[in-house]
């Protein structure tokens, strides 16, 4: 009899902390850039040759590009049956509710429950899981008009449009090979991280398997029921992330820690947070709360915080145009979605850092919300330029989230 499990991942296995996730992680990624400059080093620098001329978007760093190249191979290996399977039609249907969803108030509410109808019907049926998406211009067309119209994968398809404007002016047989090496080295990737990373990830099969029909008519179905090597995109993304950003992040002046909701002691009532336009500030109300103990941490390493929701707008923290970017924030998410708050910053133009939850616990994963975590020694290395204050590690080997006021 298989296990049951509504915990598709967990950053600490069976240890009392995610320490050694951090150091696994750090080996990996070493490993995985080397792998990706030797499998798609060539069409990344020739496409960074491109952007430098046409793109009007801040610059990344080479191994971000990489990166990106590997996502868009993954994208069409996970997606590219759905897409190539999915009518026109019913692209411009659910791009429209997506845009809706927006919406405050009853036209928001009522066009994510006709997403939840559609979504997973129309969008992602398992009967085309492995249709062909075919590789050139116009299956990449089709792959961005798919991850829009999800409404889930925005911020994606806007870095995977910069790549369709490079592929336009090369010939067909050049795109057709450069999308089947991203897609081989997707492929790669995949078992690689699962033989590496994927006794973090044990949990994501069977409780996609377990819980694929009560999704069929929620809205976050495609956000929540993610191939594994997504997760595994997430650790690495963040990994080359937080590589390429450092030194401009520790160069800003004001250090922000973003969290999500699902940190707080209770998620559903109780908390006494105040709204302001960029989020919500924890008032103290509860001294056993993570985000309560984040706050003080806060107050003795000089960043401040805030509580943000699934849907905030990121660019409340942006500087205002021709000023200088003051502000350095550090994403608190869940692995599955880290990637796309990156993308948002970096648009942006903001100095990011991220740290992935230890778990996932909130509403779009379980009925009964519980709370999340995050590592306090990874938190710290990012803030105070990769060094942990002495003898915190054996604080935080006390629980699996550590002990952010003994910090």
């Amino acid at each position: 009899m298989k296990m049951l499990t509504d915990n598709p991942y967990s950053l600490c296995g069976d240890r009392e902390n995610s320490d050694q996730y951090y150091n696994d992680l750090d080996a990996f990624g070493e490993k995985a850039i080397i792998k990706l400059s030797e499998y798609l080093g060539r069409v990344t620098e020739e496409f960074m040759r491109h952007n430098a001329l046409t793109s009007l978007n801040m610059p990344a760093s080479r191994e971000e590009y990489l990166f990106e190249a590997l996502l868009i191979g993954s994208f069409w290996n996970i997606y590219g049956g759905y897409a190539s399977a999915t009518h026109d039609s019913t692209l411009d249907i659910m791009k429209q509710l997506a845009g809706l969803r927006q919406v405050k108030g009853i036209t928001g509410i009522t066009a994510d429950k006709t997403r939840g109808l559609l979504g997973i019907k129309l969008m992602k049926s398992p009967e085309h899981r492995d249709d062909f998406l075919i590789p050139g211009v116009n299956g990449f067309v089709k792959l961005i008009q798919w991850m829009e119209a999800t409404g889930e994968f925005q911020r994606e398809a806007l870095r995977f449009r910069e790549w369709l404007a490079f592929f336009k002016y090369q010939d067909e047989t050049y795109t057709f090979i450069s999308i089947c090496l991203m897609k081989n080295a997707a492929k790669r990737f995949s078992v690689e991280s699962e033989s590496v990373m994927g006794t973090y990830t044990g949990g994501v099969n069977s409780f996609n398997r377990q819980f694929f029909d009560k999704y069929q008519l929620r809205e976050d179905a495609i956000s929540v029921l993610r191939d594994r090597s997504e997760y595994h995109l997430g650790m690495l993304g963040a990994y080359i992330i937080n590589r390429s950003t450092r030194n401009e992040f520790l160069k800003t002046k004001e250090k922000v820690l973003l969290v999500p909701g699902c940190l707080k002691s209770s998620q559903l009532s109780g908390c006494k947070s105040i709204k302001d336009k960029k989020g919500e500030i924890c008032a103290g109300c509860n001294a056993g709360c993570m985000i309560n103990q984040l706050r003080q941490l806060g107050n003795k390493h000089n960043f401040d915080l805030r509580i943000l929701s699934h849907s905030s707008d990121l660019s409340a923290w942006a500087a205002r145009p021709g000023e200088e970017q003051q502000v350095g924030v550090i994403g608190v998410a869940c692995l599955t979605t880290l990637l796309s708050g990156g993308f948002e910053l970096k648009k942006h133009g903001i100095a990011a850092q991220c740290i992935a939850l230890d778990h996932s616990g909130c509403r779009h994963w379980k009925d009964n919300p519980e709370n999340t975590g995050l590592n306090i020694n990874e938190l710290l290395r990012r803030i105070n330029a990769d060094k942990t204050p002495s003898g915190f590690v054996n604080e935080n080997k006390k629980s699996r989230t550590g002990d952010p006021v003994a910090a």
